[in-house]
């Protein structure tokens, strides 16, 4: 399994529900990347996402629930567009510690689910940290299996 460390892991957009479709097809467009949506009932949101091209937007769902009231809070305070940015780091646990102590408040472990369609390519685990310039940063431990994220020797393009 691949992480990425100390580096950006991939860009979250917020997106109001009546423009999910829309935004994700534009961005398809915009990148070549395919997203894949997931309903994430438990939380109330549907996501759309390429884990290999780093890319994911989220919309929340009619129903309020603890998670996606603060989805909606966001689209009414920013309106639609970047809401985070993932950072990978090596131990979730010890960032946090890092950040605690100099005073950030970390946001509660947030994980994959189960029954999402790319469960057997990663194993996720997020917490929020702050915000940085109007954008949430968001702490990712993400094992990705060696298949998922494409790398290429810039001399040969060769998969490596």
């Amino acid at each position: 399994m691949k992480k990425f460390i100390n580096h950006v892991d991939h860009v979250a957009w917020l997106s109001r529900p009546e423009n999910l479709d829309a935004n994700v097809a534009q961005l398809e467009k915009l990148t070549g990347a395919t997203l894949t949506r997931f309903a994430r009932k438990d939380m109330g949101f549907t996501m759309c996402i390429s884990w290999e091209a780093g890319l994911e937007v989220v919309a929340p769902m009619e129903e309020r629930t603890d998670f996606n009231t603060w989805l909606w809070s966001e689209l009414e305070a920013k309106g639609e567009g970047v809401s985070s940015v993932v950072f990978g780091v090596k131990d979730l646990d010890a960032h946090k510690a890092r950040l605690e102590k100099m005073g950030f408040p970390v946001g509660p472990l947030m994980d994959d689910h189960p029954d999402s369609p790319w469960h057997d390519k990663l194993v996720l685990w997020e917490r929020a940290a702050g915000e940085a310039m109007n954008t949430n940063i968001i702490l990712g431990d993400i094992d990705y299996a060696d298949e998922v994220i494409p790398f290429v020797d810039s001399e040969t393009a060769e998969k490596v």
